[in-house]
């Protein structure tokens, strides 16, 4: 029997290689950010994903919280652009 959640992950699975591939991309590009895993969080209906990335050099919060801001407002704008926002409300970047 097929779960809502199947249904859910099966739906996000071409957006979550597209979303993945340019947040790779994207961070790729800071100096402060190491290696990125992504955690799959399930629930119920839906699931989160969880992009955490290592912070490298001791790099200071405030200099991080900038960091994700510009994570985030690029992700934001990638996914409408993609017609992927619905991945985009359940994707989270942890840093």
């Amino acid at each position: 029997m097929t779960t809502n959640l199947d249904n859910f992950k099966k739906r996000m699975e071409q957006a979550k290689e597209i979303y993945t591939r340019e947040i790779t991309d994207f961070a790729g590009k800071i100096d402060a950010l190491g290696e990125m895993t992504l955690i799959e969080d399930p629930d119920i209906d839906t699931q989160n994903y969880i992009y955490s990335f290592e912070n490298l050099n001791g790099t200071s919060q405030e200099d991080l919280d900038e960091i994700l801001l510009e994570i985030y407002n690029h992700m934001e704008e990638f996914s409408k652009r993609n017609g992927i926002e619905e991945f985009y409300r359940f994707a989270r970047v942890w840093l």
